[in-house]
């Protein structure tokens, strides 16, 4: 399966070299990704650098600035299982679906989605109370099981920040 990992800004250099705005935490999860997906094109990486939420790539069949500069606005692509996910880390699209549960076994609903606009990301469920919203906090997840579809929350502490819509 592949997932945007970013877009190419523009060309680095007079070499081919690209610079890219990752979409991932952390660029330097993309150091174990051996091929990146532009358009219609399989392009093998053959050097990369991280800088925060950038990156810098050689791309094998890319020569020169004027070849690189054709990249330029295109969204990259990578096979999922190629990056690096540190522990206690997810994919969105892995953790859209899961049902959410409280430790006392209360069902908060099923995540329809996440919003991304500032320190902790927000988990928006719908379940039979409507729409509840909560922040994504480690002293709030107690477990995610990914395979199961499956999210476990600290019940005192997800009363302290739960945001419910009508």
């Amino acid at each position: 399966m592949k997932i945007e990992i970013g877009k190419v800004l523009k060309a680095q250099g007079i070499k081919g070299e690209v610079k890219l705005a990752c979409y991932v935490d952390d660029a330097a999860m993309l150091k174990t990704v051996k091929q990146f997906y532009i358009g219609s094109k399989t392009y093998t990486v053959t050097h990369f650098r991280a800088d925060g939420a950038f990156c810098y790539v050689l791309l094998d069949g890319i020569a020169d600035r004027n070849a690189a500069e054709v990249l330029r606005n295109w969204t990259v692509y990578a096979d999922k299982e190629c990056v690096a996910v540190d522990e206690g880390k997810y994919f969105i699209d892995d953790l859209v679906g899961c049902v959410v549960t409280l430790d006392n076994g209360k069902c908060v609903g099923s995540v329809k989605e996440i919003l991304q606009n500032g320190a902790a990301d927000v988990f928006v469920c719908d379940g039979d109370c409507g729409e509840t919203l909560f922040p994504f906090l480690k002293n709030l997840i107690l477990s995610v099981n990914i395979q199961a579809k499956q999210i476990t929350l600290d019940s005192k502490r997800f009363d302290e920040v739960a945001v419910y819509e009508d």
